[in-house]
């Protein structure tokens, strides 16, 4: 599973890295947790007053972004940031409280699970992240690990996003994170992880034309642990009241990273 993460990086490092149109407005993050807003990438909603208006719901205006956001070439789907809440709520739903439990979901089953089947088809998204926790049993209770790339190196989860309306008009925005199968190395910690995608398939994950889930099965799989790190950290980030350095800090006696060579 996927219940706490981090995003480090700076706007313009996920501007650039994600191609988007406009520079996203957001400090550092060090442990994001269900319930909160998180920053999502998205396939570019429709303007205001158009058929399909999608409401623009950050807390502040982004501001423009440098002619040098993203590369030269314009991805093949223009992207957008938006905050939406961790939790997904369906649009069908009669209860927003719903999104408590619908934090994360299974990447082989959205396409027909009644809760994420319609958000698989049209209303998929990238959650820009560069680390997630996991808890691993020990003697002296369970020891916080954070998980990234080798590099610290900024990533996406695959996620699904809806749209939901109250019965007095109100508008709320939520997000899931899909997993799969742990590879080697998380399994140590648990037995699903978060479906990671590599840059290529941005565009693809995107497209709003392709609404056929099957086509998007060649990217539901782990990502290679031979890329990927886990290093055991302070209990200070146990807490969801907890923010800041602190949070990713090594433990005190460890400072070992667990890799696909380690014990």
């Amino acid at each position: 599973m996927c219940g706490r993460f981090t995003l480090r990086a700076t706007p313009e490092e996920v501007a650039n890295h994600f191609r988007l149109l406009d520079l996203p407005d957001f400090s550092p993050r060090y442990n994001i947790g269900p319930g909160q807003m998180v920053g999502i990438v998205r396939a570019q909603q429709a303007e205001p007053g158009a058929e399909e208006r999608t409401p623009e719901i950050n807390a502040a205006s982004p501001k423009s972004a440098s002619p040098a956001v993203g590369s030269d070439a314009e991805p093949a789907v223009k992207r957008e940031w938006a905050w939406v809440k961790w939790g997904l709520v369906p649009h069908w739903a009669e209860d927003p409280s719903v999104g408590n439990r619908l934090i994360n979901a299974r990447a082989e089953t959205v396409g027909t699970k009644p809760a994420f089947r319609t958000a698989a088809r049209y209303r998929r998204c990238l959650i820009p992240a560069d680390g997630f926790y996991e808890w691993k049993a020990s003697s002296r209770g369970k020891q916080p690990y954070l998980i990234r790339l080798r590099g610290d190196r900024l990533f996406a989860l695959a996620g699904l996003w809806d749209q939901w309306h109250s019965p007095t008009g109100e508008i709320l925005e939520t997000c899931t994170v899909l997993t799969v199968e742990p590879n080697p190395l998380v399994a140590r910690f648990h037995n699903r992880m978060p479906l990671i995608l590599p840059p290529e398939a941005y565009d693809l994950w995107l497209n709003p034309t392709i609404i056929q889930f099957d086509r998007l099965r060649e990217w539901i799989r782990p990502y290679p642990e031979d890329e990927m790190e886990a290093v055991a950290v302070s209990s200070y980030v146990n807490s969801t009241r907890h923010e800041g350095p602190r949070c990713v800090e090594p433990a005190a006696g460890t400072g070992t990273l667990f890799d696909n060579n380690s014990s």
